[in-house]
């Protein structure tokens, strides 16, 4: 227990200035310091004591306490339990967190408490420190200030200068909807992902010119939608599915931002799909700053979010965990099932051909067994593609219409296909299933809801049938994930899945593998991708994964034109340290990276791999392949030239080629 009246209390949570811990007690001095050790943090001026299980400790390093509102600069959270340490870093970002009233965290024998509380008292009389969910950044409250006309000088409020005042512009939000030929990115998401189908209903909330709603009822999907300027009079529906696509961008007010975000969820009986324009597709050089975002030439405001921004938003205002997709894009779920569904969704591998029926060539002894055969061969369809035999239930309803018009009992039909099927092959799904369902399980010990009966009924199904039993699923999915520690169990599917020919490893025991071709790899390599794309909230925008399968590290690299050049440039770097719980963002948008030799990390079933792989043979024989992986756009045509050659499109051509023609 701690002093009445000390520190400065949040959601259950405790804030106290480092000064001010002496008035906890021994004890609970003593368990910061040890805290303190195991996080390896001496910079820190704030702590926060959580009484969450289990239970943790932060250590905040925020900016000196002379300014007014000081910024958080870096957080580390030590889980007592597991006697781990979690580090983030907010040292780059343009819109960190900032903190208010923070006389409350100091002593109060302080020397500037007065002074500090004082100015508390004046901002709430001018009611600025009402709302505080949406004033929390440092963009947010300097906008608040400039909507009341004040800014801070020390620790006194001052009336702003006209000079300094925003610019008086007219936000035309109405001009931000676009017509779209087709269903926008994150309607075609929720499709790819199974979370809308013929028996979804969808809600299109802000659905601008309506271009999502008429495609989805042309295909024969419920759909309606609503927009405060071009459908102002249509009914807010609630759905199984609402698309907010595009909207929280356009809305220069982080209040209303957050209403929006609450009403449109409020309507979603499974899933919201929350979009926006992320920061590393803006452009800003024709743009007005305005706010916490820019305002454009057409006059529409946009606010430009980085991933992990738009990630705290959504939680923070929703209470619930959000999902990255795409880029910009976070699915958020209001059905529990639905969001387990989906998580397993992400976590099954998808093969580049569906397993065939090996059926046995034996003849039936009886004529009714022979008339049975299509739909007997279509449940064994089904038991290989469920990795295990199905319950009556899961049979589709033509099987069942079949059976029942042929009089036969839904469980005779499941043992007579028995004879139907390969036992290998049924086997091998089932091998399948186990790796899929583990790596999905291993995963969601960093999601927030595990629980058994929380899971969808095929999935509780496989886990008794694969299993046996929830536990012993568990101590699979435990077992995986503690073997990510063993580098040469790694190295080892790394090299029997590079000699398959899906993913190159190199002779520094690095692993590359294109980021679509993830779901194939085995289940060690998934899990050490999927524990990168958790902490580093997503690898959405990356098209390439390099593994360091000795030191625990994963890189992701985003290219600008992956999939239209033989050669492409790269963009943007994120290393991904697990053992230190580190991100590094590297931007080379500047340097003319090229990739060379695409064709190693690609799959021989993906589109332009014989295109590519004959252009990277090419390459080789031009030397190319000794520049290494950091060669820039120059350095490989100064190669290619000195050995006699030149780029034309997707092909190397010979210099006296051309001089020829």
């Amino acid at each position: 227990m701690h002093a009445v009246g000390l520190g400065k209390e949040v959601a259950g949570n405790l804030y106290l200035h480092r000064e001010a811990i002496a008035g906890l007690g021994p004890e609970a001095g003593a368990e910061i310091w040890a805290a303190e050790a195991v996080a390896c943090a001496s910079q820190w001026n704030v702590v926060k004591l959580s009484n969450t299980k289990p239970k943790k400790i932060s250590f905040l390093t925020y900016e000196d306490f002379e300014r007014p509102f000081p910024a958080l600069l870096e957080s580390i959270t030590v889980n007592l339990e597991s006697g781990t340490a979690f580090r983030r870093s907010y040292w780059t970002r343009t819109n960190p967190p900032v903190l208010h009233r923070k006389e409350l965290l100091l002593p109060v024998d302080h020397p500037r408490l007065e002074e500090y509380s004082q100015l508390t008292q004046s901002l709430e009389r001018i009611g600025l420190l009402k709302e505080t969910s949406s004033i929390g950044t440092k963009l947010a409250w300097e906008q608040r200030l400039r909507e009341a006309g004040v800014k801070i000088v020390g620790h006194a409020i001052e009336q702003l200068d006209e000079a300094t005042s925003p610019p008086d512009v007219r936000i035309q939000r109405h001009l931000a909807a676009i017509r779209r030929d087709g269903l926008s990115s994150p309607v075609q998401a929720l499709i790819r992902y199974g979370l809308i189908d013929e028996k979804t209903t969808v809600f299109d909330y802000g659905c601008g010119f309506g271009s999502d709603v008429e495609g989805l009822r042309t295909a024969g999907i419920s759909a309606a939608g609503w927009d405060p300027y071009y459908a102002p009079d249509e009914p807010l529906e609630s759905a199984h599915v609402v698309n907010l696509g595009f909207v929280l961008n356009v809305i220069e007010s982080p209040a209303e931002r957050q209403d929006v975000l609450r009403s449109a969820f409020a309507l979603a009986r499974r899933c919201l799909a929350i979009a926006v324009i992320t920061s590393s597709r803006a452009r800003t050089d024709c743009c007005q700053a305005y706010g916490d975002g820019h305002v454009t030439r057409l006059g529409t405001f946009q606010k430009f979010y980085r991933p992990a921004e738009l990630k705290d938003f959504i939680e923070v205002t929703l209470g619930r965990e959000a999902f990255p997709t795409g880029p910009g894009l976070f699915f958020v779920f209001s059905d529990p099932v639905a969001e387990q569904s989906y998580l397993l969704s992400r976590q099954t591998r998808r093969t580049s051909s569906r397993l065939s029926i090996a059926a046995r060539r034996k003849e039936a002894r009886e004529a009714a067994f022979e008339a049975l055969r299509p739909v007997l061969e279509s449940i064994a369809s089904t038991a290989e593609d469920l990795g295990r035999w199905p319950v009556p239930s899961e049979l589709p309803n033509e099987i069942t219409d079949a059976l029942e018009q042929a009089k036969t009992s839904a469980a005779r039909a499941i043992h007579l296909a028995g004879s139907l099927s390969d036992p290998e092959i049924l086997e091998q799904a089932a091998k399948q299933r186990q790796e899929d369902i583990t790596v999905y399980l291993a995963l969601n010990e960093f999601n927030r809801r595990k629980n058994y009966r929380d899971l969808p009924e095929r999935l509780q199904r496989d886990i008794r049938a694969i299993f046996g039993s929830y536990a012993k699923a568990q101590t699979a999915a435990r077992e995986l994930l503690f073997s990510l520690a063993d580098s040469s169990s790694l190295l080892k599917a790394a090299q029997k899945t590079s000699s398959d020919g899906l993913g190159h490893l190199d002779v520094d025991a690095n692993y590359w593998v294109c980021t679509e071709l993830i779901p194939r790899l085995p289940a060690e390599l998934r899990c050490f991708a999927g524990c990168a794309e958790k902490y580093a909230g997503g690898l959405e925008e990356m098209q390439l994964v390099k593994m360091h399968l000795l030191s625990g590290k994963l890189t992701g690299f985003q290219y600008t034109d992956f999939d239209l050049s033989p050669l492409p440039r790269l963009e943007v770097r994120i290393k991904v340290d697990l053992r230190r719980q580190r991100i590094s963002d590297f931007d080379h948008s500047d340097e003319d990276q090229r990739l060379l030799l695409k064709s190693r990390f690609m799959a021989p079933d993906q589109s332009d791999y014989e295109r590519q792989k004959q252009f990277d043979a090419q390459a080789v024989d031009f030397g190319l392949s000794e520049l290494g992986s950091r060669a820039t756009g120059q350095e490989i045509t100064t190669v290619a030239e000195a050995a006699g050659g030149f780029l034309k499109g997707w092909k190397w051509e010979q210099i006296n080629d051309q001089t020829q023609q």
